[in-house]
């Protein structure tokens, strides 16, 4: 197939399947615990823009664009993403993705997720965490096409082009793999970064963690638990339970998500058990030696098991 990759098939670079999407097929093929999943490449977005002519027109757009002035990434976004929504994936690019979801079914269920995945993301001076979008517990193929739709016009979003102008690299030539994966039913999620991301201390794991699936973290919803583990040794040094007042599921009943309000004492219990805690820092550590520099990592632990969701450098330490 042209414009698809499998993740375990082969290490994938930035240019084919973006920064999330090389990291993950990376650390699946280092042997980390990575859902099985494929990459729509870079080239399906622009077989996508080239099918309805966007690209020429994206190009026009920015290049007319006060990019600089404060209403000017608001009004090329609107005009960008317009063009985006309103056009459709050539047959070839659909049958590709239907082809290959089809298999991923067949391997890990119906249940996906559709992941953005950017060329320029989670590269070591800018990370983009947070700007491009992803969709949870994703099932059948129309819901899929749609996604992928909305997570390449995501890519022109209006923080989307601020952060890229602040770097001076607002062009045409940027471009969107997907990400589509089996979903990992998170009992509990959360994020652990390999340096102190308030002190800049290396020899800690900083972990955040909460009930559910992580968009309760990445959204803000909830106050997550926080547990700080020494490196050396895999103690915990300091631990914060807080009240989680809701958590966020795959919907029971078809594809995307619910919130939950829990019961008091579920939002007040600890979301990771010390053991856990410590597992998710030992995992961490290894991430870190892989990459040979300070890693923010997404994870999930599912049915007991803890798998990586992403990794991507921390570009924030002096």
């Amino acid at each position: 197939m042209a414009y698809v990759a499998w993740l375990h098939h082969d290490k994938l670079s930035r240019e084919i399947a973006g920064g999330k999407g090389a990291s993950l097929s990376d650390m699946l093929s280092a042997g980390f615990a990575v859902p099985a999943g494929f990459s729509l490449t870079a080239d399906g977005y622009r077989r996508f823009l080239a099918a309805g002519g966007l690209d020429k027109e994206i190009d026009s757009i920015l290049k007319s664009s006060e990019l600089k002035s404060p209403a000017g990434p608001g009004e090329a976004s609107a005009k960008i993403v317009s063009l985006i929504e309103q056009a459709a994936l050539p047959n070839d690019l659909r049958g590709e993705i239907a082809q290959a979801y089809d298999e991923l079914s067949a391997m890990s269920g119906l249940a996906c997720a559709v992941r953005s995945s950017a060329i320029s993301e989670d590269g070591s001076a800018a990370s983009f965490a947070g700007l491009f979008e992803s969709y949870l517990n994703v099932i059948g193929i129309k819901d899929v096409l749609a996604d992928v739709v909305r997570c390449y016009a995501s890519l022109w979003s209006e923080r989307a082009i601020r952060y890229r102008s602040r770097l001076g690299d607002v062009s045409a030539a940027e471009a969107m793999a997907v990400v589509i994966m089996g979903l990992v039913k998170s009992e509990t999620s959360g994020i652990a970064f390999t340096a102190h991301p308030v002190t800049g201390s290396r020899d800690q794991v900083v972990i955040n963690s909460s009930w559910g699936l992580g968009e309760a973290i990445v959204s803000g919803s909830v106050t997550p638990d926080s547990f700080v583990v020494a490196k050396e040794s895999f103690n915990i040094v300091e631990r914060d339970i807080f009240e989680k007042e809701l958590a966020i599921w795959p919907h029971p009943d078809g594809t995307g998500t619910i919130e939950q309000v829990l019961a008091p004492d579920k939002a007040a219990a600890a979301s990771l058990t010390d053991d856990q805690a410590c597992e998710v820092a030992r995992l961490a550590s290894k991430v870190e030696s892989h990459y040979g520099s300070p890693q923010d990592i997404e994870f999930g632990l599912a049915g007991g098991q803890l798998f990586v969701l992403q990794s991507r450098p921390i570009t924030t330490l002096s």
